[in-house]
């Protein structure tokens, strides 16, 4: 259910997409530092936002050094020693560990079963660092097996019970964080719901806009605008959310990702890129 938060690069200096990449690098680093070397493959850039965000409350500059890479040749620039990296990285195999089981309860996924393997231990660890995180990612993905079971077709409840547990993960770290991270939830539940709405129909999986509008309806523009006007109110709320916070570094990179990588993802998902159309 990610995927969707990342830099517009064309519009990012040379010298800030660098230090995006620092942080994107060390938080691969610490995931593999913390936890073993098969959860690695678990980074995205949707944790590399978060490190970002909450390191950039505060105003120590990043420590970054010059570090081999197992995937690209030559030292690249890798952040370290970074609290909020070290956070990110704990609720990345938090959320990793729990998308992998939900596959393999939904999918009967036999790769998700091996995937998650690596994860087990991690996830004993990470969870003891952070119970009320993990407390409250078990709690949500049972909310969200049950509307799913009661066919909910209701797209805000069940966004909301996804962004409600995103919320939570932001302002476990700081409490300032905890209305960007809910309308950065909504939005990529919103996003995703939207952009499965196919596949969701041909493998008969559970998607709130399939369980509420007929077929026909959803490839209406009418829809669409709908879907368009919700992600756009969300996107609006998130932009204001932000625009509060004591933002103290990376503030080029953020408002790259918060007003245009975003925005990207957005059209993206409307000129038949994924979508129902």
């Amino acid at each position: 259910m990610f995927g969707f938060v990342n830099v517009f690069k064309n519009e990012l200096k040379i010298k800030d997409y660098n230090i995006f990449k620092a942080y994107y690098c060390g938080l691969c680093k610490t995931l593999g530092k913390k936890y073993n070397q098969l959860v690695r493959l678990g980074l995205s850039y949707d944790m590399t936002f978060l490190a970002i965000i909450a390191d950039s409350l505060s105003d120590t500059l990043p420590v970054i050094q010059n570090q081999g890479c197992i995937k690209h040749t030559g030292k690249r620039p890798v952040c370290v020693d970074n609290d909020a990296i070290s956070y990110s990285a704990d609720i990345s195999i938090i959320m990793a560990y729990h998308k992998l089981c939900d596959d393999i309860s939904d999918e009967k996924s036999i790769k998700a079963f091996f995937a998650r393997i690596p994860y087990v231990r991690a996830y004993r660890s990470a969870s003891k660092r952070h119970p009320e995180i993990a407390k409250s990612a078990d709690e949500s993905i049972l909310k969200l097996n049950r509307l799913e079971e009661e066919k909910c077709c209701h797209i805000d409840m069940v966004a909301d019970t996804f962004a409600t547990l995103t919320s939570e993960i932001f302002k476990s770290y700081d409490s300032s964080l905890a209305s960007v991270g809910y309308n950065l939830g909504r939005f990529i539940y919103i996003a995703d719901a939207f952009k499965d709405i196919c596949d969701d129909i041909k493998h008969g999986s559970y998607n709130p806009y399939v369980c509420a509008y007929d077929e026909k309806f959803l490839k209406t523009d009418d829809f669409v605008n709908q879907v368009k006007g919700s992600l756009n109110m969300t996107l609006n709320a998130l932009s204001e959310a932000y625009s509060k916070l004591s933002i103290n570094k990376n503030k080029e990179i953020l408002d790259n990702i918060i007003y245009m990588g975003l925005r990207f993802a957005y059209d993206n998902l409307f000129n038949n890129i994924g979508g129902n159309k």
